[in-house]
């Protein structure tokens, strides 16, 4: 797999879009249409765009997937080919993209954002929201990250919060841990919605049955997010079941890397989900979007499902 090319494809997509698979920042915030939130406030909740991603990601692993079997100079000459058909006006991202629906994504976060609510919690969001920049960060793209950091952080001043609520684990790694790095005034609080809920005594309505719990690395050993989701599930009366790699020990999904080795990923993916399957249960539980794809491509094969905790929430 060419790093380089596939580089030089993120680039392209940022120069156009602010975002590395060319989702513009007003279809990130198509999920909260009929919500009637304001943009600004004291309490902003900001999603990061990676579950409204999600779609795209699904599309643009497949693609590299096929092209890595072809070897890598086919591999670099077809991404070059890609971003020349885009500079004359054909996106084939948007071709890919024909028919893949994007609604379980945006009731995600419709239930997160409704379960806050219910838990008294008011909160603005942005009408164009920026992505997180966090992939730019894994792949050494330092400048386009830095950039992307201030654009973040200009647009939360903006809209005069002085605590966000992030949705996601690398979002929520990115505010906490990454743009205090490239920013010198970053003053906001950021919490994680589950560390919200918690703290708030947030009980859903019961949902029965019985899951493995997959932590997500970001959400585990960087953040230290662990007994809130186990705590929110089982006030819900679902039996929560650990692997043997579990919370801050928790094995990975293999979905950082599927940007780069799509194949090496989904070895991962399965290898983890052999794993929670040993538990005895057939429905998994993940906080994470990149997680969510990426074991949840290889699931069926096992017989098994991936849910997000906030599809517990509906």
């Amino acid at each position: 797999m060419s790093l380089k090319a596939v580089k030089t494809l993120l680039e392209d997509n940022a120069k156009r879009t602010w975002n590395p698979l060319g989702v513009r920042e007003s279809s990130c915030s198509e999920w909260a249409r009929g919500l009637n939130l304001p943009e600004r406030g004291e309490t902003l909740l900001y999603t990061g765009c990676l579950y409204q991603m999600v779609p795209y990601i699904e599309s643009f692993s497949k693609m590299l997937k096929k092209l890595e079997s072809l070897g890598g100079t086919i591999f670099s000459v077809s991404l070059k080919l890609t971003i020349g058909l885009r500079r004359i006006g054909i996106d084939l991202s948007k071709i890919l993209m024909i028919g893949v629906s994007k609604e379980r994504y945006h009731r995600i976060l419709r239930n997160i954002a409704t379960s806050l609510r219910q838990a008294g919690v008011e909160f603005a969001y942005l009408r164009e929201e920026p992505y997180n920049g966090v992939l730019y960060h894994d792949l050494g793209m330092d400048k386009l990250f830095e950039v992307q950091a201030m654009r973040i952080a200009d647009k939360i001043k903006a809209s005069g919060a002085k605590r966000v609520i992030t949705v996601d684990p690398h979002t929520t790694y990115s505010l906490r841990q990454l743009i205090p790095e490239f920013v010198d005034d970053w003053n906001v609080e950021v919490v994680h919605y589950l560390e919200l809920l918690h703290s708030k005594g947030y009980r859903g309505s019961p949902k029965g049955g019985v899951v493995a719990i997959h932590d997500p690395c970001y959400l585990a050993r960087w953040n230290g997010i662990l007994e809130e989701p186990r705590s929110l599930l089982e006030s819900m009366s679902v039996e929560v079941r650990e692997p043997e790699f579990t919370k801050k020990f928790t094995g990975c999904c293999g979905g950082p890397i599927e940007s780069l080795f799509p194949t090496l990923a989904s070895t991962i993916a399965e290898k983890r989900l052999h794993e929670l399957k040993e538990t005895g249960a057939n429905r998994v539980v993940v906080m994470c979007p990149i997680c969510l794809t990426n074991l949840g491509r290889e699931a069926g094969k096992l017989g098994m499902e991936v849910l997000d905790l906030a599809e517990f929430l509906g």
